[in-house]
């Protein structure tokens, strides 16, 4: 079998260049297509769909050609592959439940994978970069749905995600008994160096949820601040 990359440390040179290519590409592409006609805006959005469906191909290809399809890994059942594919949704379509679930939950999540990946577990240097690809383009797709699109927050945007969340944990959690992974980090605690992520099974799952409210709340507090502000003026 081959071996995983060795040597990446957090906030080392490749991680800064992954970091900083990921903010550019978060802040840059809706400011472009604020800048875009309707026509050409449309156009803009099938080429950045493309893309997004096109580095999930490379990915499964370069995990394929390393050792193989893993069950155990390599399904798409990670919160942020669920977000990824809603924002791409919510992009096209303007979805109001897709575009609120990617942004409470994928973009929240999307930081913190950004800051803090597991490092020792890159097949190789294709898939960490299509890694940094994946989760930037989610916060560009929800910031464009704001931005671009004026999207906003419902009231129960929050609870609505929680409960899609933990619909969705069921099946997954029966999958990760089946074939021994660790989707949505249900099964076990990932190896991160992340102050946020602490415990044992099952507690931290405790502790995770109540700080993903937290990080929710905060995400949210701009549209709460508008419209009440909006109300005070009017």
């Amino acid at each position: 079998m081959k071996s995983k990359l060795s040597g990446l440390e957090p906030f080392d040179t490749h991680h800064l260049i992954a970091i900083f290519f990921s903010v550019f590409i978060i802040i840059t592409i809706p400011l472009i297509g604020k800048l875009l006609q309707q026509k050409n805006r449309k156009n803009f959005i099938y080429f950045l769909i493309s893309v997004a469906l096109f580095q999930e191909i490379v990915d499964y290809v370069a995990r394929y050609n390393f050792d193989g399809f893993n069950l155990a890994e390599d399904l798409p059942l990670h919160i942020c592959s669920y977000a990824l594919f809603m924002s791409a949704y919510s992009l096209y379509f303007k979805n109001q439940f897709c575009f609120e679930f990617s942004y409470l939950l994928g973009v929240t999540g999307t930081f913190i994978a950004i800051l803090t990946p597991e490092f020792n577990d890159f097949d190789g240097w294709v898939m960490y970069v299509t890694y940094f690809m994946h989760h930037s383009l989610i916060p560009t797709f929800s910031l464009w749905n704001i931005y671009v699109d004026g999207m906003s927050l419902r009231k129960l945007s929050i609870p609505y995600s929680l409960i899609f969340l933990a619909i969705i944990a069921i099946p997954v959690g029966i999958i990760c008994w089946l074939t021994g992974g660790n989707y949505m980090y249900l099964a076990r605690i990932p190896n991160v160096e992340n102050p946020i992520v602490f415990g044992e099974w099952p507690f931290y799952l405790i502790y995770l949820n109540i700080i993903g409210v937290i990080l929710m709340l905060i995400a949210s507090s701009p549209f709460y601040l508008f419209t009440y502000l909006n109300n005070r003026s009017e």
